[in-house]
């Protein structure tokens, strides 16, 4: 070596990577520093410099340095490098919120869904279990779920909520995901989640929902533990009980409440909906004679569902006979079975009481990002809208699902259930004449099919019979019976 280079001034480069093999850390923090000025660093400046930071005890700076690499990597297209630099900076700091919103985006650059959503529920959960704010990530939550609708990030983040103690919040969640699912058809996953929402808090509303949902399950067992749940739950709501019949009945599922009617301990209820069963039917002279054995044993219900009958069926009126006295023996369990029906042969018993009928049942997602990205898609505006309307109702807050659900009347998609929910919501406030005059503009208003026009006209019926107008009722409940034989 020549005299001139020794004396030679050696670059910023050469001195860093001295100091990098000398483990210098304050001349590597120094070195490492000039180089950024300068700009355009590599991966080979930032790791040692970083680490050097950590050594000296300056995490901040080290972390923000990540941060802003892998930010540029990202807005230039290099996404596995962001990940990589930003997994290396949660290790230094879990709770940094800004890497992990930097390291959901990256993933949902190359179309990593559930990883991207996973990493945020993962900082809630962890700040939750410490006691600290969440409302920074709980918006980075909200806005991801707003903008990558899908069910599952609705059902993991009612999760979350719902061990971090916010139950309304999370019943609010379920209720979303329950009806994004059931909108992809995905019905045991919206059955679970409106079981979950249900453990939270048991409503008319929900388990309605429950009813649709279930009747459409293709697992007969399934669907009669559910069904029998929903009977035993709501023994004393009669419209409630109607409901779940008529849903079973609509989709031809008669050995279903047979079997459920069969394993019922209370002979009143036993009597109660074999009645309802002979209603939805239309078997007059059967419904009729088992008003009057019902009567034994309780006659305020037994005039109740002759009301029902009559307000469907005024012909009902031709096979009322005289009072028997109330005297009269009451029948057994067996005789009762006897006289409603022949026992569905080769079918499993219907097993379970209150309280081990409605739960939800271990289930596992099966996690497909390509699935995720789809969906996505198809559940934005929409979907998005009634399945929030459907929400509200869950909630109880009646005027913004009436708001909501207005909103999702221009959507042929989401139509129907748009008008059903506006009726619900009305009839709920108490509000019957607001909410005949919704259905019958619905009517005119809207082209719908023969199904959807049946079901309108029902609501219109069964409207009229809680107003105690039972000439009307029947009136529509037979325009109703007209759509059905078009």
């Amino acid at each position: 070596m020549g005299l001139a280079d020794f004396f030679k001034k050696k670059d910023i480069d050469t001195l860093f990577q001295e100091a990098v093999a000398e483990k210098n850390y304050l001349k590597i923090v120094s070195y490492g520093h000039q180089l950024m000025e300068r700009g355009n660093v590599s991966s080979q400046v930032i790791n040692p410099l970083v680490e050097a930071l950590i050594k000296i005890g300056n995490k901040d700076e080290a972390i923000k340095i990540l941060d802003d690499y892998a930010e540029e990597k990202l807005k230039n297209g290099y996404y596995a490098a962001a990940i990589a630099f930003l997994q290396k900076a949660l290790k230094y700091d879990p709770n940094n919120l800004r890497t992990v919103e930097l390291l959901s985006s990256a993933y949902v650059k190359k179309n990593l869904y559930y990883e991207a959503f996973k990493v945020l529920i993962d900082l809630f959960k962890k700040l939750c279990k410490e006691s600290r704010n969440v409302s920074k990530i709980k918006d980075a939550i909200e806005r991801f779920i707003e903008k990558n609708s899908h069910p599952i990030f609705y059902e993991m983040y009612a999760d979350a909520l719902f061990e971090a103690g916010n139950k309304d919040e999370a019943y609010k969640n379920y209720i979303m995901a329950g009806s994004m699912y059931a909108s992809l058809s995905r019905f045991e996953e919206s059955l679970n989640a409106y079981l979950k929402a249900r453990e939270i808090k048991p409503s008319e509303i929900v388990d309605q929902k429950i009813t649709e949902i279930v009747a459409k399950l293709q697992n007969s067992s399934t669907r009669c533990k559910i069904l029998k749940g929903l009977i035993i739950d709501n023994r004393n709501n009669l419209d409630l009980l109607q409901s779940v019949i008529k849903e079973f009945t609509k989709n031809r599922l008669l050995d279903d409440i047979d079997r459920v009617i069969a394993s019922l301990k209370d002979t009143k209820l036993k009597w109660t909906i074999a009645i309802l069963r002979d209603i939805e039917t239309g078997e007059i002279e059967s419904a009729f004679e088992n008003i009057e054995q019902l009567s034994k044993l309780n006659r305020e219900i037994a005039e109740k569902l002759k009301g029902r009958l009559f307000a469907k069926y005024p012909e009902a009126v031709e096979f009322e006979k005289e009072p028997e006295s109330v005297y009269g023996e009451i029948p057994s369990s067996d005789e009762i079975l006897s006289s409603i029906f022949s026992v569905v042969e080769d079918s499993e018993p219907v097993s379970g009481e209150k309280g081990e009928l409605l739960k939800v049942t271990s289930s596992s997602h099966k996690i497909d990002n390509r699935e995720i990205a789809k969906t996505s898609s198809q559940l934005d505006g929409p979907i998005h809208t009634i399945s929030m309307a459907e929400a509200m109702l869950g909630l109880g807050n009646y005027e913004k699902a009436v708001e909501m659900a207005k909103k999702a009347l221009e959507f042929p998609e989401v139509r129907f259930r748009a008008i059903s929910l506006i009726a619900s919501a009305l009839v709920s406030q108490g509000k019957y004449r607001e909410a005949l005059n919704h259905l019958l503009d619905s009517l005119k208003e809207f082209p719908l099919s023969a199904e959807e026009r049946r079901n309108i006209k029902e609501a219109i019926g069964k409207i009229y019979e809680e107003m105690g107008d039972n000439p009307k009722a029947s009136f529509w409940y037979k325009e109703a019976e007209k759509e059905g034989q078009n």
